[in-house]
């Protein structure tokens, strides 16, 4: 709260009392007597005699003075301003017509030292509860100290008291008097003699309704978003120029209604939320005059006092920049805006000046005391809100960019904030400065930036799988022929069987950038828990690195799952690598003495509840718990974590989706995830997948594949049948062309789809199968397949191979039987798939 006057309670007050007077000339009668005995020396004879009768006098004077309380009033040394208020009451009051005002009255000195005051400003001290004992009245700042939104009225009055000028203002709503909302208008003058007069009386609701609009209409129709005000019949009081601009109207809306410029229903937007949930956003379109329509956010809502009957509403445009209005020829409608400037969503300044690099600041609304966090006060200078990293020319010659067009500029807050700024002037030689915060818009455009940076990587990742799968395959193909030819027992095979195993291996990274690009196939399988994640033991200790202890608990009797073993791979990769990096100390490139638990348990509904995670719906669960030592996730980020591009991982280090695609993972295999974390002992992520009860013939398949990883079962590769084979790249067509035919299969290979197309015209229905690549230069697959004529075609099964996953070319899928194996392939798979098309035909 600003005020210059003192804000110590006056000890002064009473009449002056005669033993004052008294005291004082005993004193300058000492000091002059001890003056010259000190400066004489003998010739005044005998001067210690007179020294101490002088003191002597002074001490009596001093006690009965203080006995009798007059120094409890005025002090020995009274303040300003006390002397001439006791003279006041002494029975020289010059200023007795006060009384006489039907308003609260105050009169200070040239300094702002309150002097006397009428029966009625005294009353409102005491609503106030600011009197005190005090015999001196308080200054009117001190009325409003309870509420902050008032001090810079009070400042702009102090200041003109200062100057001699004489100064009216029209003060907020306030509560500060009375506890109930009541507006003042306040009032400064000079009076002869130096004194200062001071006049407060109350507002009432249609008073305050004529006098509101004309003060805060300025900033309302140079401000940077839409603007209007409309009483509940939907009639519009008054629209500024921004707004008008968009609509195409020159001049103030005569007889126009909000029906007439929204489309959507405009009871919306002038309906009272009586349920006192605060101003009402929504989405609406505007109609202009030309019949353009343009989207746009509003933000509507009534003064806390409703003294006039009128909304208020705030249109956002798209761009979230208000365009270039015309300059305005008609004069304006006053119109009250009451609440207007203190309820705004964005930042607003009043200056002292035109000049937004030297200007102070008069006035300030709530939003950009927020946004500066609390230093937009009265009298600081507006360049002090921003950043000056380039010097203070630099910030100068930045500010004043703002006369002609929107800047963009960082507050220097913790942490900055970037903020756009609009600049307009008054004619009155003032200035207006619009402050909105765009943090959040460049915060997202930064995470979306990144997030197409993560596509184009996810692009790269997949097109280095697909062609690393060609690759891949010529390896498995040349292999699987060279295995035949050098059976178990040769001198060769060992070293076969180890290329072989190298390249299933180099199969199961192919698959990851595949995960990587959201490119792999998923399909549900049954399995243990507890056997997937000891296979994953590996894997998880060179994610967390050596210095991290990782620890594997096995639960006991763990029920089955029916889950995508990728998608929870992908699950418990996130989680650890999390957890890595939260054990991870700033600076430093590796994590360090922490340690990775994972825990399996069966777990009910009811238990899962009594660790406090819910909603959870009954049932039995396998739990997987992840566990990690580091520092814990604060409170603020913690209703947070699962949300999209939310990461709490320093620039760089993070995309913000990990724990979101995890939570939307678990969610879509019917399961559920929590977590529970202590700042300083670190972060427990709980999975909970529902437990499975196979049926017969799964627990065969389940058998099955753990016989066939014991002992694989020798297959028999041999067959008939006439295949066409349609691949570009020249070394996959030869090396699976030459096991096809080695198996027993007469093959026809083609170079792309459209000489596959010519072979099929030549030799309609002639093959029992079609075995083709999906991406190839001239004609792709799929593109041949469309363009194919059904007897083309005849009977032949169709069946895809690519390094891509089906979704590229689902629609396909969905209009033709066609059917799809993964690259890379062996020469066993290949021909296992081959047969089992064959026999369902």
């Amino acid at each position: 709260m600003t005020d210059h006057a003192d804000q110590t309670p006056p000890r002064s007050g009473g009449r002056l009392d005669p033993l004052q007077i008294l005291f004082w000339g005993a004193v300058t009668a000492g000091v002059a007597a001890a003056g010259v005995a000190i400066t004489a020396g003998p010739a005044v004879g005998r001067p210690g005699a007179i020294l101490l009768l002088l003191l002597a006098a002074v001490g009596m004077v001093l006690f009965f003075w203080m006995s009798r309380g007059a120094g409890r009033k005025l002090g020995a040394f009274p303040e300003r301003g006390a002397i001439a208020a006791a003279a006041m009451l002494g029975g020289r009051n010059e200023f007795g017509l006060i009384e006489a005002l039907d308003e609260a009255a105050l009169i200070t000195d040239a300094g702002l030292s309150p002097l006397a005051a009428n029966d009625a400003y005294l009353h409102i001290a005491e609503a106030a509860g600011v009197l005190g004992e005090s015999d001196r009245p308080p200054m009117m700042s001190r009325l409003f100290g309870a509420d902050p939104m008032l001090s810079a009225p009070m400042f702009r009055l102090s200041r003109a008291a200062q100057a001699g000028q004489t100064r009216r203002e029209e003060l907020p709503v306030t509560t500060a008097i009375s506890g109930k909302h009541a507006r003042y208008e306040a009032c400064v003058g000079p009076m002869p003699g130096g004194y200062v007069l001071w006049r407060l009386r109350e507002l009432g609701a249609a008073e305050a309704g004529e006098q509101g609009g004309e003060g805060n209409q300025l900033f309302l129709d140079d401000a940077p978003v839409g603007f209007f005000a409309a009483r509940g019949d939907g009639s519009i009081v008054y629209m500024n120029r921004a707004l008008r601009a968009v609509l195409g109207l020159g001049e103030d809306p005569a007889l126009l209604r909000v029906k007439d410029i929204i489309k959507e229903d405009a009871s919306r937007i002038v309906r009272k939320d009586r349920r006192g949930f605060g101003p009402t956003r929504t989405r609406v379109t505007l109609k202009g005059l030309d019949g353009q329509e343009t989207q746009v956010a509003a933000l509507s809502f009534w003064p806390a006092e409703d003294a006039d009957g009128v909304s208020r509403t705030f249109v956002f445009f798209s761009d979230a920049e208000a365009p270039e209005a015309p300059a305005q020829t008609q004069p304006q409608t006053a119109v009250a805006a009451d609440g207007v400037f203190a309820q705004s969503p964005f930042g607003i300044a009043v200056l002292d000046g035109a000049d937004p690099a030297s200007a102070a600041m008069l006035d300030s609304n709530a939003a950009l005391m927020d946004m500066t966090q609390g230093r937009a006060t009265p009298s600081t200078p507006f360049a002090d809100l921003f950043e000056a990293s380039e010097g203070p020319a630099q910030l100068a010659h930045r500010l004043r960019q703002s006369l002609n067009d929107p800047i963009e500029i960082t507050l220097a807050t913790d942490p900055p904030i970037a903020a756009h700024v609009h600049f307009a002037r008054t004619p009155d030689g003032r200035g207006v400065a619009y402050v909105l915060n765009v943090s959040q818009q460049r915060e997202l455009e930064t995470r979306l930036a990144q997030s197409e940076k993560m596509r184009e990587i996810g692009e790269l990742a997949a097109g280095v799988a697909h062609d690393f799968n060609n690759l891949l395959t010529v390896v498995m193909q040349t292999c699987s022929t060279l295995l035949r030819r050098h059976p178990v027992g040769d001198a060769d095979y060992p070293m076969l069987r180890e290329i072989s195993d190298h390249a299933v291996s180099a199969k199961e990274l192919s698959e990851m950038l595949r995960a990587y690009a959201r490119q792999q196939n998923f399909a549900r399988e049954v399995f243990d828990v507890g056997d997937f994640l000891g296979s994953k033991q590996e894997l998880i200790r060179r994610i967390m690195g050596a210095s991290v202890q990782t620890e594997i608990r096995h639960g006991r009797d763990l029920p089955y799952v029916k889950v995508d073993k990728t998608q929870l791979e992908r699950v418990i990769v996130n989680l650890a690598t999390n957890a890595r990096d939260a054990m991870t100390p700033k600076g430093s490139p590796m994590a360090k003495d922490g340690k990775l638990t994972l825990r399996t348990s069966v777990i009910d509904a009811t238990a899962a509840r009594g660790l406090g995670h819910n909603p959870i719906e009954d049932g039995a669960y396998v739990m997987i718990e992840v566990e990690d030592t580091g520092g814990g996730i604060k409170p603020e980020h913690q209703a947070k974590i699962f949300r999209p591009y939310h990461s709490t991982k320093e620039a760089g280090k993070g995309t913000g989706l990990g724990l979101a695609t995890s939570y939307g993972i678990i969610k879509q295999s019917g399961g559920y995830i929590f977590f529970t974390s202590k700042l300083g002992v670190g972060t427990t992520f709980r999975i909970f997948l529902p437990a499975y009860d196979p049926t017969p013939e799964e627990l065969e398949e389940i058998a099955a594949k753990e016989l066939a990883l014991i002992a694989p079962p020798p297959k028999d590769v041999s067959g008939r049948g006439k295949i066409l084979f349609v691949e570009d790249l020249v070394p996959v067509r030869r090396a699976t062309v030459r096991n096809l035919k080695e198996c027993g299969y007469e093959v026809e290979e083609a170079g792309d789809g459209q000489e596959a197309l010519d072979i099929l015209s030549a030799k309609p229905g002639a093959f029992d199968i079609i075995i083709s690549d999906v991406s190839m230069p001239v004609m792709t697959g799929p593109e041949m397949l469309e363009e194919a004529d059904p007897a083309m075609i005849g009977k032949a099964k169709v069946l895809f191979l690519s390094g891509y996953a089906p979704e590229s070319f689902s629609d396909v899928l969905e209009r033709y039987p066609v059917h799809y194996l993964s690259k890379p392939v062996t020469m066993e798979q290949l021909v296992g798939r081959v047969k089992e098309l064959l026999a369902a035909a």
